[in-house]
């Protein structure tokens, strides 16, 4: 290939990323979900070093109410866990510790909690993405994303049971763009933001506004 050729592909690879990039983004925001209002006690924010640094919102949730069994075990097999092994046995606690977390759509719902905890709390998780989104249609209350659940021991009324808990989200972080950056350093500072974000027809959130 002539260096002029080469020159050349140096000068449009650029260009052709960022036109990806910019269809990927469009594809992802035609079909967003409704918008949910969020506030510092569910993100917090990494404001970078300097005025120039990114920003980023992460998204913290709450476990799940104490002796409230979120996933039956129907979804813990679905998800991939074995249930074989009686919760109650000694050697079920070295079972579990073993299992590793499984990917899954995640649902976390906005309710209240007793402050500063996160109003997020986890209520449901599937490998059926459209399942989900059928069950819990409204972004304003329901977050649907992808993540990792893992599985635990809980003990309950009738004894003991095994439950699902939420490892991690996937994406945890959300770039604040340059139009939101600013604001949400002083809104912040202050103890006092308001995210509004939306999920994205491929689970990409973003945000929408800031005050």
């Amino acid at each position: 290939m002539s260096p002029w050729r080469l020159f050349g592909l140096a000068l449009a690879l650029p260009v052709l990323f960022t036109v990806l990039v910019l269809v990927h983004v469009q594809r992802n925001r035609a079909g967003g979900r409704e918008a949910m209002e969020l506030t510092q006690r569910e993100v917090s924010i990494s404001p970078g070093s300097d005025e120039n640094s990114g920003v980023t919102a992460y998204l913290g949730w709450s476990e799940a109410e104490p002796g409230r069994q979120w996933l039956s075990a129907d979804r813990l097999r679905s998800i991939g866990f074995d249930l074989s092994i009686d919760p109650a046995s000694t050697s079920s606690a070295r079972t579990f510790a073993r299992r590793l977390p499984r990917r899954a759509y995640v649902v976390l719902e906005l309710r209240e909690t007793r402050p500063p905890q996160s109003r997020l709390v986890p209520v449901d998780a599937s490998i059926n993405r459209e399942e989900l989104m059928a069950t819990y249609p409204n972004g304003r209350t329901h977050l649907i994303t992808t993540g990792l659940v893992g599985i635990r021991r809980g003990v309950g009324p009738a004894g003991q049971y095994e439950d699902g808990y939420v490892a991690s989200i996937d994406p945890r972080g959300i770039h604040v763009s340059a139009e939101f950056a600013a604001r949400v350093r002083k809104t912040s500072a202050q103890g006092m933001s308001l995210l509004t974000v939306r999920y994205g027809s491929r689970l990409e959130p973003w945000i929408v506004d800031v005050r």
